[in-house]
């Protein structure tokens, strides 16, 4: 199953119903074609209201690429930080928390992108990767591109990193990091209250695992 984040709204691509989709699902729609994704994405952009969408499949690898297929895709990578003390790394760009992260560029691993972003937006080095963790997909629309083929969907790779100097935090200010901050575990309602519902998934299965 793929759950890719739209605005605040939710599309999950499966291959059979479960009963946990139940309650959470707005339209369950079995796949058809594009104007079903645009359908989708019209809808979630005109009511401003949380959606929940369940498209179905039996095969989920001809659903998911044909479902690529609508957008540009455009791949990221960024870090879920912990320092010696366990303690994580947030930054808050444009009124936002959120995670380092960004595109991978040319040349680049996902690994090395990851690390690259972290230094660059939060002034650290030294950083280890501990292990892969889950991507989290979205879409938005991108201003670069003509309209009304501006649709991106992003999957950004993440990993789990540890940090165990003492440098300054340092935001990078070019790319409109307000602040980074070093946040325990139990303080981060701050951050969840006003961050995306994408990184609010991603920390809910991430953490109890880390």
């Amino acid at each position: 199953m793929y759950k890719v984040f739209f605005n605040d709204s939710t599309i999950r691509l499966a291959s059979e119903f479960k009963k946990s989709f139940k309650n959470n699902i707005t339209d369950n729609v079995d796949f058809e074609s594009y104007n079903l994704i645009n359908q989708i994405v019209s809808e979630i952009e005109g009511n401003g209201v949380k959606s929940e969408y369940l498209i179905l499949d039996s095969d989920m690898d001809k659903l998911w690429n044909f479902f690529r297929n609508r957008f540009v895709e455009i791949p990221a990578a960024g870090g879920l930080v912990q320092n010696s003390e366990g303690c994580l790394l947030f930054i808050r760009r444009l009124g936002v928390w959120d995670l380092p992260k960004g595109k991978i560029e040319k040349n680049e691993t996902p690994a090395m992108a990851a690390i690259r972003e972290v230094e660059e937006e939060c002034g650290l080095s030294g950083l280890s990767i501990v292990r892969q963790l889950d991507s989290t997909y979205h879409i938005y629309r991108s201003p670069y591109l003509n309209n009304p083929d501006n649709l991106v969907l992003k999957e950004t790779k993440w990993f789990l990193m540890k940090y165990s100097g003492t440098e300054t935090l340092v935001p990078q200010t070019e790319e409109d990091i307000e602040e980074v901050r070093w946040v325990q575990v139990p303080e981060m309602d701050e951050m969840l209250a006003d961050t995306y519902l994408s990184l609010r998934d991603f920390l809910g299965k991430s953490l109890p695992v880390i």
